[in-house]
């Protein structure tokens, strides 16, 4: 696995959006991750918005490997305990922190287009899109 994907990216290749799109034709050789928190929040949109869970399901089953938590908790534990002190914490959604955390974990950079939501995560690699 090369990159790892955030909620954002999901969503803009859900939607065809050319800067998705045009990410993943550019990065067709690399391999992508979903982190099991992604998959929440992309299910949790796609619901409320009333998508066919048909064909949601058809769009995720493309083979990305889900990552779960496991290997994550000790490293979500330390991104929490230095950032839970600093002014910003609060404005980290927690799945975002563990997004992040599945990121830093696995060593790859998170392919998203929420670079503010993700500026403060210490040892966080970032594969910004436009």
């Amino acid at each position: 696995m090369d990159l790892i994907a955030d909620t954002s990216f999901l969503v803009g290749l859900w939607r065809r959006q050319p800067w998705a799109v045009g990410f993943a034709s550019a990065n067709a050789g690399k391999s992508l991750g979903l982190p099991w928190v992604v998959l929440g929040e992309f299910w949790h949109g796609a619901t409320r918005a009333g998508h066919d869970p048909a064909l949601v399901r058809g769009f995720l089953s493309v083979g990305l490997p889900i990552l779960d938590a496991e290997s994550v908790i000790p490293v979500y534990a330390r991104i929490c305990a230095t950032l839970q002190d600093a002014p910003f914490y609060q404005s980290i959604g927690q799945n975002d922190l563990w997004i992040a955390a599945v990121s830093v974990a696995h060593g790859k950079p998170l392919v998203t287009r929420n670079i503010r939501h993700f500026a403060s995560i210490p040892d966080l690699r970032v594969a910004a899109l436009a």
